[in-house]
């Protein structure tokens, strides 16, 4: 079994951090992982959050928090080089967590371009600049129907892009139990198809639940996409939370 995204966001740079991700899986009974950043995370991606941090006063103030915790891309590196040469009973994997923004896709790419992470997860988290999945009450007076539609949408430019090699929570749309007015199953099927036409995986995430929708999953089956797990882990001790079951429901 493998755990695709788990963030080291809470603690150092260091081995001994590393090395808690590492026996939790071997205790989850978890084969291989993938240990990534949040694009956020690092200084080096920040043009690319530009348009965002100047959408609105939260928005900046989030930003600017985070900007001040933030690493430069070498010292993510200089770890990932230091765990790549220790030898431990699970594979361990390093990649990012990017955030998708349109209007910097040929930014995102050349950034990417040295194939240097071994999974490069993208995400929605914005719809046109707008932070959609922190806070429900910044949903009041808005368009459910535009924002789902638009979702989508970036999610499709996200797949077509070339650039991720798996989309992450590509539902994570309904994290507030907020939902448009019309049935989402062409809209799913559209994606699916995206998804197997350009090469990228739809990942399971079991942050909160098991992964995609039933609907979203029983349309994702039948168009044959490639799944990918994972926990969404930002501690240890969530290594593995849900593979399992993730697993068996792929497989039913």
């Amino acid at each position: 079994m493998k755990d695709l995204h788990i963030h080291i966001e809470r603690g150092e740079y260091k081995k001994e951090w590393i090395d808690r991700f590492v026996a939790q899986a071997v205790k989850m009974n978890i084969d291989e992982i993938n240990l990534l950043e949040h694009t956020i995370r690092i200084r080096d991606f920040h043009p690319a959050f530009k348009e965002a941090r100047e959408y609105n006063l939260y928005q900046k103030r989030w930003f600017d928090g985070k900007e001040k915790q933030a690493h430069t891309l070498d010292e993510y590196k200089a770890l990932i080089q230091q765990i790549r040469s220790e030898d431990y009973p699970v594979k361990v994997n390093f990649g990012l967590e990017v955030c998708w923004f349109e209007q910097h896709e040929n930014f995102l790419r050349d950034m990417l371009s040295d194939g240097y992470f071994d999974y490069v997860l993208g995400s929605v988290h914005w719809v046109d600049n707008w932070t959609f999945n922190q806070r429900k009450y910044q949903w009041r007076g808005r368009d459910v129907n535009e924002i789902y539609r638009r979702y989508y949408e970036m999610s499709e430019t996200l797949i077509e892009s070339g650039i991720f090699d798996i989309i992450a929570h590509p539902d994570l749309i309904r994290c507030h139990g907020i939902y448009p007015d019309y049935d989402l199953a062409d809209t799913y099927e559209s994606l699916c198809k995206k998804a197997v036409q350009h090469g990228v995986a739809i990942e399971m995430n079991t942050s909160k639940g098991l992964g995609i929708n039933e609907q979203f999953l029983h349309i994702a089956k039948a168009q044959g996409v490639t799944f990918t797990c994972g926990s969404d882990a930002h501690r240890p001790e969530d290594v593995g939370r849900g593979i399992k079951e993730v697993y068996d429901l792929i497989n039913m």
